[in-house]
């Protein structure tokens, strides 16, 4: 319960970090944030990060075919977003250019993230357009001042967020006030310390996935899983998970569990295959999504080295349109 507590604030702070970044003025979209050192934007001893390259994303093939409007569609259903938005004449899908979210998972009270939303912004059309929105919204949106920094305060589900800009390229968002302001003082000046798992799964990454996650595997999470009769066994051996989506004229998504040694990469490779199985049993007698699932497990490759395992799906418009004809029939 802890744990789902800790993702739920963490989500709320990138809910906050998106709406505010759709406050930016579209132009050409700086470096990803922290360029070439990452770790001097994230939190201590981060036990979670996840990066995201919108202008990769929005720039690939598969999405100008489609993917694109649907997205879209997605933030337009989202009434208070799309009431900024057309209030600025602004598209998010341009203004903002990657987003980094790190974050701890020690305990749902003290719960640690920094969400940090790189682009260009117009700083006084930004406060302008806050200050008018915040009069007629009073309980959505709350606006303080610090010394020289302006700070948006928001609460959902009865969780206080707040957001500043350190500049007009770089945009912090975290779960207290204090947090927030340090983060405008010392966010990418220099590098925090890592997780030892963490910094390991990092390095894994070659820094142009559209989306890249890792996530230690803490104590809380171990004890969690051993409750899980299937899981039991390989939980105390669980180190980290990482995963990507690359989108270029197809989507290629991986997600590798890593583990101590080869013997528990090994039960946790047996353990993956007996999950496909059983998803292609079900969904060879569903007849809505049979299809389409059939194709999707066909295509999931399932592989190890000693003690990492990998999962990894790619997905093309072909096998789509192949899944549909079968669903005609």
């Amino acid at each position: 319960m802890q744990a789902a507590r800790i993702l739920h604030r963490t989500a709320l702070v990138v809910a906050l970090a998106v709406t505010l970044g759709s406050l930016a003025l579209a132009a050409p979209a700086p470096d990803a944030p922290g360029g070439a050192e990452p770790e001097k934007w994230m939190v201590n001893d981060a036990e979670m990060v996840v990066s995201i390259n919108i202008k990769q994303m929005v720039g690939s093939a598969l999405m100008k075919k489609g993917g694109t409007d649907a997205l879209k569609a997605l933030i337009n259903n989202n009434e208070q977003v799309k009431g900024v938005l057309d209030a600025t004449g602004l598209d998010p899908l341009k203004d903002v250019h990657s987003i980094l979210i790190s974050g701890t998972a020690a305990s749902a009270k003290d719960v640690k993230a920094l969400v940090v939303i790189r682009g260009k912004f117009d700083l006084d059309k930004v406060h302008a357009t806050a200050e008018k929105f915040a009069k007629k919204n009073p309980d959505e949106l709350k606006l303080a001042r610090d010394d020289k920094t302006n700070l948006y305060q928001v609460k959902v589900n009865e969780v206080p967020l707040f957001a500043a800009f350190i500049d007009s390229t770089a945009l912090v968002a975290t779960p207290t006030r204090e947090t927030t302001l340090e983060a405008v003082k010392n966010a990418g000046k220099k590098s925090v310390a890592l997780n030892k798992d963490i910094k390991a799964a990092l390095e894994k990454f070659e820094g142009k996935e559209s989306i890249a996650i890792a996530l230690v595997v803490n104590d809380q999470m171990k004890k969690a899983l051993g409750g899980v009769p299937q899981a039991a066994e390989i939980a105390p051996k669980l180190q980290t998970v990482t995963g990507t989506i690359n989108l270029t004229d197809s989507a290629t998504t991986t997600l590798t569990v890593n583990t101590e040694d080869a013997k528990a990469g090994a039960k946790v490779e047996m353990l993956v295959k007996q999950l496909k199985a059983l998803a292609e049993l079900m969904a060879a007698t569903n007849e809505e999504v049979g299809p389409i699932a059939e194709e999707l497990l066909k295509a999931l490759k399932i592989s190890r080295d000693s003690g990492s395992v990998t999962a990894t799906l790619k997905v093309t418009n072909d096998m789509i349109e192949k899944a549909n004809k079968k669903k005609d029939k």
